[in-house]
């Protein structure tokens, strides 16, 4: 026999599923606007299930991925040392990035038009030139690299612990390990079913990353969910791979990555590209192996062979993948009062609080100012309907 649900007398303003990266900058958010907020998420965060393990994430302004992000970019940075001031703790640290191909081929040339495109500095850096400034690379001739100096790394469980903790403080409820088992909406009132209890809420936000689909069935998301892999490795030459003497890196191979190196953590390495889809993001997730990580040392061979190939540890993740890589953020098609952020693609963390923002907006007034409207959820509907 199922359950019987109890229904708490208490209504919110807003519900918020999901209280990873997206979710938890929501609550706090909304909070601030002063709404009576709760938040669920069927784990604690920060953990393994989601885009955001790995401990790090990169912050890049010059966007190959597509110059209607720039803004977003900007704004988020202008938002990461907003939350640093408020939190007490700095989120960003902003070391640079260095991108390394061969010369005039597409991964250059693409950051280049971003830049060139919204009036960004960049500098331009022969092979020799990486070399010099930068000791751990040692790339070909006829590459080149491209400094983005705005660039940096976030420290993904300092940003997501101090964002949960200032939403508290904020009076947010949040309800760790507690599944969402569907969730249902009126024009006026949202409810979220629980286990063992229904909580009611004049609005609800979705943010629920590889689990976003499943809540989202009704509209047929087109989201699939891809197993990624991160490694650390500890260097032959620490000092060549220290923060103060190393940009966040990324080469055109893969679009593979990296990190200088965090103190008690290593150097970190992952590639964007390529990775398993698995089923579903309740399907077990396999660890890393050789398979995985042997490209990475590959990689750190043929260009830092001061790195060496000493594993500290590896780790894995959960991208969730839309057609385009682009994300959606919307209001649900038959709910103005139900929002949503979902498919992120890799690449979505740096811009966690210009879409709180973004989703702020349209749980209060239905519209947003913010330059989103590239990730609405109509182009994917109208893909699926040709």
């Amino acid at each position: 026999m199922e359950p019987q649900l109890t229904t708490r007398r208490k209504h919110y303003d807003v519900a918020v599923i999901g209280l990873g990266t997206m979710g938890s900058f929501a609550a706090v958010e909304l909070a601030k606007r002063g709404c009576s907020v709760a938040g669920f998420d069927q784990f604690t965060p920060p953990h393994g299930r989601g885009s955001h393990s790995g401990a790090t994430r990169i912050y890049r302004v010059a966007y190959a991925e597509g110059t209607g992000y720039v803004p977003l970019a900007q704004r988020a940075g202008k938002l990461w040392d907003r939350a640093s001031e408020e939190r007490g703790r700095q989120l960003l640290h902003r070391t640079g990035m260095l991108y390394m191909g061969p010369g005039g081929e597409s991964f250059l040339r693409e950051v280049a038009e971003s830049a060139s495109a919204n009036q960004l500095p960049i500098e331009t850096l022969s092979a020799d030139e990486v070399s010099r400034r930068f000791p751990a690379f040692e790339i070909p001739e006829h590459y080149a690299g491209i400094v983005d100096p705005q660039a940096g790394w976030i420290d993904v469980d300092a940003a997501i612990a101090s964002s949960l903790a200032q939403a508290e403080s904020l009076g947010v409820e949040c309800f760790f390990d507690q599944p969402v088992r569907s969730w249902n909406a009126t024009a006026v009132e949202t409810q979220v079913h629980l286990r063992d209890e229904t909580i009611s809420a004049s609005s609800l936000v979705i943010t629920a990353g590889a689990w976003a689909g499943g809540l989202l069935h009704e509209l047929g998301l087109p989201l699939r969910v891809k197993r990624k892999v991160v490694a650390w490795f500890d260097p032959l030459v620490p000092e060549f791979f220290a923060a103060g003497r190393m940009p966040i890196f990324g080469f055109a191979d893969d679009w593979t990555y990296g990190f200088p190196g965090v103190p008690g953590m290593g150097v970190k390495m992952a590639i964007h590209a390529g990775g398993n889809y698995v089923e579903n993001a309740n399907s077990p997730v396999l660890p890393a192996g050789p398979d995985d990580l042997d490209p990475l040392v590959a990689t750190a061979a043929k260009y830092m062979p001061k790195l060496g190939s000493r594993l500290v540890r590896s780790t894995t993740c959960l991208y969730t993948m839309t057609p385009d890589d682009d994300f959606i953020v919307d209001c649900h098609p038959q709910f103005k009062n139900v929002v949503f952020a979902a498919g992120f693609s890799g690449h979505g963390f740096k811009f966690a609080p210009v879409i709180a923002e973004a989703l702020g907006d349209l749980v209060l007034e239905g519209k947003t100012a913010l330059p989103i409207g590239f990730l609405a959820l109509d182009r994917l509907l109208q893909n699926q309907r040709r």
